[in-house]
């Protein structure tokens, strides 16, 4: 495995794993905000 391709898988994930774990976070923070 090259250097660039593991770059590029790590980019990858970031690019889709980030968004939906702050998109998950900020979901399941609201919903507690409303049931209090």
């Amino acid at each position: 495995m090259s250097p660039t391709n593991i770059s590029s898988i790590l980019t990858y994930t970031v690019c889709w794993v980030l968004p939906t774990v702050v998109f998950s976070l900020l979901f399941l923070y609201i919903e507690q905000e409303e049931t209090l």
